[in-house]
């Protein structure tokens, strides 16, 4: 949108701004995993999904949002939280020694599970942008956001890094300066073999038909004023890069939670949009 002048305003570019710098996390999220600095590159993906949510913050306190921005904020959560995460789960599994993932039918799950995240991302973001100027899908999700799914694997991948046991051949333990909240918990090799599992899981539940109710910031409700507590503790870890094994627990929980709570009559009541122009000659 141009001012009289036809010149853009400034007012415009900040919100772009974040998101360009989220896009920078997650090129160097890729560099860091090609490098085999695998909790650097998991940190980078979490905070890419922070910055997320600021680029909409700040477009709408300067009165900035523009159809332009919602495109590229859509291509920056592909990126980010599509292509990034794929290949960070990919590159550390099949490139470390001594893991099943390298070849044979551990080489193919993996490889599946990294294809069908990219896919999954990709489909949700799609549908969101269908939707997103309808007034009736207005507080709802139709599936988990790809930057929860993204920020969920990334703290998962990290917990599993710092707690692997001494015996672990992908292990980042040494990379933690802060506490173990969990103890002397030392995870085996075998733990991996559930992360692909796990991002197929994640996979469909970006792409199902889930209804799943928006959680603001603030707000007077006990449930609403916990989760805000929770959260700004997740971002304070997070730009810390601390407690990654404290962080998963509120995204974990959430998706939990929202799985096994029935929605509403009001809520089963709204129809997720066709995906194809069925009807249509």
């Amino acid at each position: 949108m141009a001012d009289d002048t036809g010149r853009t305003p400034l007012r415009y570019i900040a919100p772009n701004i974040v998101t360009g710098l989220a896009m920078f996390f997650g090129l160097v999220a890729i560099v860091a995993a090609t490098q085999g600095s695998y909790v650097l590159s998991g940190w980078l993906i979490i905070w890419a999904t922070f910055l997320d949510r600021a680029d909409g913050f700040v477009a709408r306190l300067l009165k900035a949002t523009s159809e332009f921005g919602v495109q590229m904020d859509s291509f920056a959560d592909f990126f980010n939280f599509g292509v990034a995460p794929a290949f960070l789960v990919y590159t550390a599994l099949t490139s470390t020694p001594n893991l099943p993932f390298a070849s044979g039918s551990g080489h193919l799950l993996v490889s599946a599970a990294s294809t069908a995240w990219v896919f999954a991302c990709t489909f949700r973001l799609a549908r969101f942008n269908v939707i997103v100027d309808e007034p009736r899908f207005k507080g709802l999700f139709f599936g988990f956001p790809t930057t929860i799914a993204a920020g969920t694997l990334a703290a998962w991948l990290l917990t599993l890094l710092k707690y692997a046991g001494p015996d672990n051949p992908l292990s980042g333990r040494d990379l933690f300066a802060e506490g173990r909240a969990f103890g002397d918990l030392a995870l085996s090799a075998e733990i991996w073999s559930f992360l692909p599992w796990g991002m197929l899981f994640g996979a469909f539940l970006m792409v199902a038909n889930l209804r799943v109710r928006k959680i603001g910031l603030g707000g007077k409700k006990p449930s609403t004023v916990l989760f805000s507590v929770l959260a700004l503790a997740g971002v304070a870890c997070g730009f810390g890069r601390v407690f990654p094994e404290l962080m998963v627990l509120l995204p974990t929980g959430f998706i939990l939670v929202s799985l096994v709570s029935q929605p509403s009559a009001k809520l089963r009541q709204i129809r997720p949009p066709p995906y194809l122009p069925l009807g249509k000659g």
